[in-house]
């Protein structure tokens, strides 16, 4: 055993020297090789930064500076050009020769024209401009066909009654056309339903000499809830 264990000694030494020899011979070939030299810088420009103090300016540059800066004052536009033509000619007042006629007109005391007792005379109202009559409206006619009006649903619910006088014309044949709310109460509640059914209403046309003639009527339309 113990010459097993002497022989192991020179062995490893000379596994550890093969292994030194190879490192060394590797390191030598890494060191004189070409491609492993870093390239020499020769020429390498640099950029150095000064800083300048900053003078003080004169009043006198300051002034010029700002002078500079300011921008060209406009052009003036040209004069307007001077046009010639014919002077104006002013119209000369036209004199007529007429003689005026003379009225002996006698005057009252507080100096006006006495016209006489024309204006005791005279009929009152005669010059008074007398308005146009108006058309008669019929508020007595009974319709020959009569829708009733339905009760808005607003009215209904809320439990409204009220009234609506309504004017429009019955035609030749008895029929109704340009119905107009007279009055309502309360008002814009029933007025809807009441022009809606009115145009539906049927009338005997009034005659004059024997034919029918159109006539303006008046209507009240009631509305009332059953109790």
């Amino acid at each position: 055993m113990k010459l097993l264990k002497l022989s192991r000694y020179p062995v490893i030494l000379l596994l550890a020297f093969g292994v030194n020899l190879g490192l060394f011979i590797m390191i030598q070939i890494m060191v004189t090789h070409d491609d492993f030299r870093v390239p020499r810088v020769e020429n390498m420009n640099f950029v150095d930064f000064i800083r300048f103090r900053e003078e003080p300016r004169t009043p006198d540059e300051i002034q010029e500076e700002e002078r500079l800066q300011e921008p060209p004052p406009p052009d003036e536009p040209p004069p307007p050009p001077e046009i010639s033509g014919p002077e104006p000619v002013t119209p000369q007042p036209l004199e007529i020769d007429m003689p005026l006629p003379s009225l002996d007109v006698p005057l009252s005391l507080s100096g006006t024209p006495y016209v006489g007792d024309f204006m005791k005379s005279a009929p009152p109202g005669k010059f008074r401009q007398e308005a146009p009559p108006q058309p008669k409206i019929l508020t007595d006619i009974v319709p020959t066909m009569k829708i009733p009006p339905d009760y808005p649903r607003r009215a209904l619910r809320s439990g409204i009654e009220g009234v609506v006088t309504v004017e429009f014309t019955i035609g030749t044949d008895g029929s109704v056309r340009d119905p107009v709310i007279v009055k309502a109460d309360p008002p814009k509640i029933f007025d809807r339903a009441v022009l809606k059914a009115i145009e539906k209403w049927k009338f005997n046309p009034e005659k004059k000499d024997g034919k029918p003639v159109e006539v303006r009527a008046r209507q009240d339309v009631r509305f009332t809830l059953k109790k």
